[in-house]
């Protein structure tokens, strides 16, 4: 997937929800408020004639025809036709509901409104990535796709059916109201727990110690600084452990497992499970009570029954009652009181120090590692070395672009800046910039990641350093920034490049 047009909004403090998908070698995330369920690839297709090859046909989901559509060919990416682990998840956006193929699905994540970044797209263009999130100190970027645009993918049937959609509200109204849940793997059972009572789904972490841990409690997880108890599930239930790691089953593949993590005020709670399957809808009259169970009857909450794209029904834990649970309890309230409190307040003194003071920069590969402020740049694109080059053009334009309907003036960063050509074996990225309206592209030779970083942080370039610098970059860099893995960035400002360059327009 190429890298697409990005942007910005004034950073928001309102936590989002998000489930992630598995696409080929891409992470991608939905809003979980566009996600109406996730469910296996259905058994049964309806073909669509003349349909592109990114439409696999229409399914049955309760009445309701659902066009799936395969994202990966639509993105060019290779499919080996293996469905085993696909998952459909139901995307809806206004009254369009679109069956979306992910080959697995991976983590449900809250994040803070300032950690995603919105893309901005121009007023022709599909907007398939409508903003993007880093996990892991940058090493892991997710970014995630717009229902909206999903269900306005090129060549995909608009299923519209009030008859048939006036029935199935009226079915729901009278069996109940619709509720969503996750559905697991715990020790050979299938199980699930309600949407709502997640906080997050992470994959399985390097565990601290805990002066709590047994048998059951495997250690801690600190989650942006609450201490998380991990909990064997499978061991608590008396159920044996089917781990499925990489660790532990060499030629597995991935590590499935997955930590649910339930939150009751401030108290935290990780169950661990051997792989999280879908997002599931059911009905309260689906709900069936269970039969006392002796040691775990206060536990589950009911069966899901009657699911006609499962084999067999599902165990519904109850959250309040794991929250209730005496020794879960204890083991809840222990972590906090014991590793909670100095966290508190080593977290609440940087998130003072830091408040209004962060800055989203893109970076990018151009001899040495740089950096651009996200808010002057909206677009990113391919480099394109058939470019028409136009007579007596500056050694350093490389020609010029139709993006869109609008001629663009495309220049090589290398060449302006007195730095070695590359060889041409590796294709770059043009990094589209704008100025009043005028847009420029910039060759680089690649995108490297999206940091924040602190203003307090950058350090401004000595005279004596700025003076060996090639006479055109000494207009634009003036400071540098050193990251929490101790790499330099050099700090590109657009602002001066680009006064410069609108006197050097070729079309």
């Amino acid at each position: 997937m190429d890298t697409q047009p990005l942007a910005t909004a004034p950073a928001m403090d309102t936590a989002q929800l998000f489930g992630t998908f598995h696409l080929g070698d891409f992470e991608l995330a939905l809003p979980i408020g566009a996600l109406q369920e996730v469910v296996p690839f259905p058994p049964a297709l309806t073909q669509v004639p003349l349909a592109p090859p990114h439409l696999l046909g229409l399914f049955n989901l309760r009445g309701m025809l659902i066009p799936i559509a395969h994202l990966g060919r639509f993105l060019g990416l290779a499919d080996d036709g293996d469905r085993g682990e696909a998952r459909i998840a139901i995307v809806a956006a206004g009254d369009a509901r679109l069956g979306v193929l992910f080959d697995r699905t991976g983590e449900m994540l809250r994040l803070p409104g300032h950690r995603v970044v919105p893309f901005r797209h121009g007023s022709e263009s599909l907007g398939l990535i409508e903003s993007a999130f880093h996990l892991d100190q940058g090493g892991r970027i997710v970014q995630v796709l717009s229902a909206s645009a999903l269900t306005r993918l090129p060549g995909l049937p608009q299923v519209l059916n009030p008859d048939l959609a006036a029935q199935a509200r009226a079915q729901r109204a009278a069996q109940g109201r619709r509720q969503q849940a996750v559905s697991f793997r715990v020790g050979g059972r299938h199980m699930a727990l309600p949407m709502g009572e997640i906080h997050e789904i992470i994959r399985v972490p390097a565990l601290e110690h805990s002066v709590l841990a047994d048998d059951r409690c495997l250690g801690r997880v600190h989650l942006r600084g609450a201490p998380v108890p991990v909990l064997d599930f499978a061991r608590f239930l008396g159920l044996e452990r089917c781990s499925r790691s990489t660790g532990e089953l060499p030629g597995q593949g991935e590590d499935l497992r997955r930590v649910l993590v339930l939150r009751q005020g401030d108290s935290y709670l990780g169950l661990l499970v051997d792989e999280v399957d879908s997002i599931v809808a059911f009905l309260e009259a689906q709900l069936l009570p269970m039969p006392a169970i002796p040691g775990q009857a206060g536990v589950f909450a009911g069966c899901i029954s009657g699911r006609a794209d499962a084999a067999d029904d599902l165990v519904l834990v109850d959250a309040t009652a794991l929250h209730g649970d005496p020794f879960l309890a204890h083991l809840a309230k222990g972590h906090h009181d014991l590793y909670r409190n100095a966290d508190d307040e080593e977290e609440a003194a940087q998130r003072s120090s830091r408040k209004a003071t962060r800055e989203t920069w893109v970076t990018f590969q151009l001899e040495r590692l740089m950096g651009l402020r996200i808010e002057q740049l909206c677009e990113v694109i391919d480099d394109d070395p058939t470019l028409m080059r136009p007579p007596g053009a500056p050694a350093y334009v490389r020609g010029v672009l139709n993006l869109r309907q609008q001629l663009i003036t495309v220049v090589d960063l290398r060449t302006l800046y007195g730095m070695v050509a590359t060889d041409g074996t590796v294709a770059g990225k043009i990094l589209v910039v704008d100025r009043d309206g005028e847009k420029i592209g910039l060759v680089v030779d690649a995108i490297h990641d999206i940091v924040s970083i602190d203003r307090a942080d950058k350090l401004r370039i000595p005279g004596m350093v700025a003076q060996r610098l090639d006479a055109e970059l000494q207009h634009d860099l003036h400071e540098v920034v050193d990251l929490p893995d101790q790499t330099t960035v050099m700090l590109l400002d657009a602002a001066p490049l680009m006064q410069r360059l609108s006197g050097a327009r070729v079309h």
